[in-house]
């Protein structure tokens, strides 16, 4: 929809920068890898692991670049490597542990370098539309997964079902960040009318699309969207700020009161799914009580990706079920200080930066804050896991200075995005 340029450096005689090229192929082969199953999807798990590895030291060997970027905020990322690191002799299962931790560090910190090369290379707002359009692209294909079979154009709810092999939850996550970075690139890049009305028709029917999935977390994205949408942004008229505000109300006033709705269509799973909901949080209380009865378990976690193990060998409870909660998913893997790190350097480093220098502009960041919360995105075959933990390092990075290589300053000042 918005892709034009989308991996083209135009200030320099290289026409294409293919470490944008790179970056979108691992995270669309994330994206489409859902749809795979079997060996398909083992295929292109071994690949995307060679593919980032080989992006990695891309990277590390490109020593192009247009602008001097204070890269000492690096320390993020390595502190976080390196408590990983120092708890995992402790893990339950600790070859699981390593394992794990082999195959989530290189992706890690690739997104980390990538938003340092990006920053060598493009202006801060330019390294953010960048990222938006990437992303905006690779998650379009699920979308155009519904509109091929149809889906958006009819009323019949997909809930717990498998379009194209995507699971109906996934299908609501990809509409929702389809929605929430096509309309900032729509408020934040100019566009001729024909592709406006084009983008908002697409979004309508997409949003169609998101009532039909029942994804109860992209529901409550896109209501912390509009809100800060309607309380924050000054990129849109207030007219528009209505139209879109009322339109949402008009899809939430279905989903609550028709009989017909899948909200209301889906009563007849529910008793599974309070059954499944009620275990799972009795297994986080069971986890967090564990943590305070071993103090030692406290600090070193169960291992990283360990969290049934420890269930199993500190609680003697054996489930299948896993905790559906990123942040609860490092606490109990990595122990309280690999936990707090996170969420004060990364999470609340972004919250508070997002808050103050980009809520008047994007809505795209909430729905990122908000499903991990509710699905597991921390390991790196996850869903969002590049969307979430991109724009982390985004922010981490953001404030740092950066000025052009031809400039004689000795010192920058960030322009802060």
């Amino acid at each position: 929809m918005q892709w034009n340029n989308i991996f083209q450096d135009r200030t320099t005689s290289r026409r294409w920068d293919w470490h944008l090229v790179v970056f979108f192929l691992n995270v669309f082969l994330v994206v489409y890898g859902y749809s795979q199953r079997e060996a398909a999807f083992q295929a292109i798990k071994a690949f995307r692991t060679v593919l980032v590895v080989g992006s990695l030291g891309g990277l590390f060997l490109d020593d192009t670049t247009k602008f001097v970027f204070n890269k000492h905020k690096n320390w993020v990322l390595w502190t976080l490597v390196g408590l990983n690191l120092v708890v995992l002799p402790f893990s339950v299962d600790f070859f699981k542990s390593l394992g794990r931790l082999a195959a989530w560090l290189p992706f890690l910190i690739y997104t980390n370098y990538f938003i340092v090369y990006l920053f060598n290379q493009y202006t801060k707002d330019e390294a953010q539309i960048k990222l938006l359009q990437i992303f905006n692209l690779a998650y379009f294909y699920p979308v155009a997964v519904l509109f091929f079979y149809g889906v958006v154009f009819q009323t019949e709810n997909i809930y717990g079902q498998n379009i194209g092999m995507y699971k109906a939850n996934v299908l609501g996550w990809a509409c929702g960040f389809f929605i929430l970075t096509g309309f900032d690139l729509y408020a934040n890049r100019p566009m001729p009318a024909w592709l406006r009305n084009a983008f908002f028709g697409v979004a309508g029917l997409t949003l169609w699309g998101i009532v039909l999935t029942g994804s109860r977390s992209t529901y409550l994205a896109l209501g912390a969207a509009a809100l800060v949408l309607a309380l924050r942004s000054n990129r849109i008229s207030t007219q528009l700020k209505i139209g879109i505000t009322l339109c949402l109300l008009a899809f939430a006033y279905y989903i609550i009161v028709s009989p017909d709705s899948v909200i209301n269509l889906r009563s007849q799973y529910a008793e599974i799914r309070q059954q499944k909901g009620e275990i799972r949080f009795e297994l986080a209380q069971k986890a967090i009580q564990i943590l305070w009865d071993y103090p030692s378990v406290f600090f070193t976690g169960f291992g990283f990706d360990n969290f049934r193990a420890g269930l199993a060998t500190y609680g003697g409870i054996k489930t299948d079920l896993a905790s559906h909660n990123s942040y609860l998913e490092l606490l109990f893997g990595s122990g309280a200080f690999t936990f707090l790190f996170f969420i004060i350097f990364l999470v609340i480093n972004a919250l508070q930066k997002y808050v103050v220098f980009d809520s008047r502009r994007f809505v795209f960041m909430p729905m990122l804050f908000i499903v991990p919360y509710f699905e597991s995105n921390l390991n790196a075959g996850q869903f969002l896991f590049f969307p979430w933990m991109t724009f982390l390092f985004y922010y981490v990075h953001a404030t740092s200075s950066q000025w052009p290589v031809r400039s004689n300053a000795k010192h920058g000042v960030a322009t802060d995005s």
